[in-house]
């Protein structure tokens, strides 16, 4: 987190002026160390459990660092609400950030787009998008198609993966490992690839300025597991 944290920095770029927006930002994994450094961030997820994290979270961090009492430092905003209907004004961020493989999880494309779409309604013209999603290609043949996971010391639960090649979509069944007729999650994202995306993209009304492969900024070749996308809205 903390390497993706600087990139984020440099890639974007960010300025403490900015304002921000981290949509679908969960438990605040990005979102609390960029508050802490001072950027000027709000954050919303659809998840109230998630938001509650996040809002532990910053808690924690302040009594840690002795912060509790101090002013000036941007103070954590919190949003319960849906990517593809933002509860946002117009133009109202100049950097959205849509991180951590969060995008695609909604059941038809046409959602899915309207994600992009709010993205753009909220950014300022000239604004940044960044976009952290999985390289489709990678995921489909390196996707966990039965995978033992352990939770602590008590839980076991055994994963398998499936990829529908009609509707695109990769999904994930979780199942107690004691007792592997008991279904305990399932989720389900729709798989775009670099083509597809730069469509959708273009769409809502983004140029694509650059295509990352990782973190470290090296330009996307294909064979990576992550895609990152930086988008500037067009005027």
């Amino acid at each position: 987190t903390r390497e993706q944290v600087a990139a984020l920095q440099r890639l974007v770029p960010l300025r403490r002026e900015d304002a921000i927006a981290d949509i679908c930002c969960g438990m605040g994994r990005h979102l609390l160390p960029l508050l802490a450094e001072g950027y000027q961030l709000v954050g919303l997820d659809f998840s109230p459990m998630m938001l509650r994290l996040a809002q532990e979270g910053w808690t924690a961090g302040c009594k840690a660092r002795g912060e509790e009492a101090r002013t000036g430092r941007p103070a954590l905003r919190l949003v319960q609400g849906a990517a593809q209907a933002l509860p946002f004004a117009d133009r109202a961020f100049d950097v959205v950030l849509n991180l951590f493989n969060s995008f695609g999880y909604l059941p038809t494309d046409g959602e899915n787009q309207q994600v992009l779409s709010e993205a753009a309604r909220c950014l300022k013209p000239g604004g940044r998008f960044f976009l952290d999603t999985r390289n489709s290609t990678h995921q489909i043949l390196y996707a966990p198609y039965r995978e033992v996971v352990r939770v602590g010391r008590r839980h076991e639960y055994v994963m398998r993966c499936t990829y529908d090649r009609q509707s695109r979509r990769l999904d994930s069944h979780w199942y107690d490992a004691h007792d592997q007729t008991r279904r305990v999650h399932h989720a389900s994202i729709r798989l775009y690839g670099l083509e597809e995306l730069t469509a959708m993209l273009e769409a809502a009304g983004f140029e694509v300025v650059a295509q990352y492969g990782a973190y470290d900024g090296h330009d996307f070749e294909g064979w990576e597991r992550e895609l990152l996308l930086l988008c500037h809205r067009r005027s």
